[in-house]
């Protein structure tokens, strides 16, 4: 999978988290730092963009714990489309707070079980943020069977 189709996947389930949380975001279109990086990197303006998505949806979530609580798979779905090594500790961090982190961690083992290979890689990056164990023999057997 492409870097860009990647970011597309992380911006489209953010897209509709913040949908489902009824808020809007709209970073600023004339960072000039922006324009400077997407001379070296052209996906810099669509990452830039995510993560000021991340942010807001966090703000809100971290906020209020019934609001996560209540769009627990959106905020689950958007956190297994983040391949990102650091960025996924924001929405984890959220949900661990408003539906404890053994339940998280379930979602993940399931993602893990049955995700595409794009979702699985990411909800083993997500394992970290989830105050979760990485010996853990549930999520080893889970890697082992995904092929991670």
């Amino acid at each position: 999978m492409t870097p860009a189709h990647r970011l597309d996947r992380q911006e489209h389930s953010l897209d509709a988290l913040l949908a489902a949380l009824g808020l809007t975001c709209a970073p600023p279109d004339d960072d000039p730092r922006v324009t400077a990086l997407a001379a070296r990197h052209p996906h810099y303006p669509q990452y830039h963009r995510i993560g000021h998505k991340r942010q807001t949806a966090y703000r809100a979530l971290a906020a209020d714990r019934a609001l996560t609580r209540a769009h627990e798979r959106e905020v689950l779905t958007a956190l297994v489309h983040d391949d990102d090594p650091s960025s996924p500790r924001w929405l984890a961090a959220a949900l661990v707070t408003a539906v404890g982190a053994r339940r998280l961690q379930e979602h993940l083992l399931t993602v893990l079980a049955t995700g595409t290979p794009y979702e699985r890689a990411c909800a083993a990056g997500a394992w970290h943020w989830a105050d979760a164990d990485p010996g853990d023999p549930r999520y080893r057997a889970a890697i082992t069977r995904s092929g991670e």
